[in-house]
């Protein structure tokens, strides 16, 4: 004989393969007495879940924000709290780094007209050095 598996059945297997308890009446004996009753799961035309005809409880907005927001605050805490140093140290180290680029793009926006000034007049300056045109030092 070959089981599912096609290999050759030792005799220590074979209680696999035998045939359910009897009870005294020659019957099947039942392990489970109460069959367990399924819920009917319906959907409606507009989506709504349906739990035996009756609509599934809705939330409201407000109430999945708060939990989406905490679960994502929680979430940070958790990584934050768990961890390497290693890993404590490239996530120090990815805020800092996101600050730095904050502060950059904050003080180029604040700044960039006399940047852009300064920078233009260097640049002219700096052609007509080249070119010959002013006399620097003649």
């Amino acid at each position: 004989m070959i089981n599912i598996f096609n290999s050759p059945i030792d005799p220590s297997q074979l209680d696999e393969f035998a045939q359910g308890r009897q009870d005294e009446n020659g019957g099947d004996e039942k392990i489970f007495d109460v069959k367990k009753r399924k819920p009917q799961v319906t959907y409606s035309s507009d989506g709504r879940r349906m739990l035996d005809g009756v609509v599934e409880k809705q939330h409201e907005s407000n109430t999945l924000w708060t939990t989406t927001i905490s679960r994502g605050v929680a979430n940070e805490w958790r990584e934050e709290a768990t961890g390497t140093r290693l890993q404590k140290t490239k996530r120090y180290i990815y805020k800092v780094s996101y600050d730095a680029q904050v502060l950059v793009r904050q003080t180029f926006r604040r700044h960039a007209t006399p940047i852009l000034i300064a920078t233009n007049l260097t640049l002219f300056l700096l052609f007509l050095y080249i070119c010959r045109l002013f006399p620097f030092n003649k």
